[in-house]
């Protein structure tokens, strides 16, 4: 097998590779085509070590790290591109763009659970600003890190502790 039918498998419907796409973009399966065209440009791109992890027969492997890592990366072409904002805090929609009623009052109640929650945990005043520039201002890390001159690695850092802090406290409470 080469890179050339791989591709073909992985743009097929019910392959293995699909199912691997179908449960990494849950529930952003709309946004698969861009995925595939991203994976099949950087494919194309590495054709020889692609090519050798397809003779390794672990190609499998690297393609779910593939498609993991275009998602998760704030880098990623495909993450550039669709900017997935995969996490409970932030949507793409607006309030004012949901008409469904129910979806509505989902997304009010998930937000007064964060508010409630993020009073409760303990924070620096630092990471406060970077929480309201971040979620509330709807910045990203480099413009934070610009504003405040800062590295952009230093405020990813210090919004993912507060996250895992709310998470945790979220869930906490929710056992309770």
């Amino acid at each position: 097998m080469n890179i050339r039918k791989v591709l073909e498998e992985i743009a097929t419907e019910g392959s293995i590779y699909d199912e691997v796409l179908n449960n990494v973009l849950h529930p952003h399966l709309h946004l698969k085509p861009e995925l595939i065209s991203e994976l099949a440009i950087s494919f194309l791109e590495n054709e020889t070590k692609v090519n050798e992890v397809i003779k390794a027969n672990y190609f499998l492997y690297y393609f779910i790290r593939a498609c993991k890592n275009n998602i998760a990366s704030n880098t990623s072409p495909f993450h550039k591109n669709v900017r997935i904002k995969d996490n409970m805090f932030i949507d793409n929609m607006d309030m004012e763009d949901l008409t469904d009623i129910e979806l509505k009052m989902e997304k009010e109640e998930k937000y007064k659970l964060i508010d409630r929650n993020y009073t409760k945990i303990p924070k620096t005043m630092f990471q406060d600003i970077l929480w309201t520039q971040y979620f509330t201002e709807g910045k990203t890390h480099r413009e934070i890190a610009k504003e405040l001159h800062i590295s952009h690695c230093l405020s990813w850092h210090e919004i993912r502790k507060i996250k895992e802090e709310l998470i945790k406290k979220i869930k906490s409470d929710l056992i309770q």
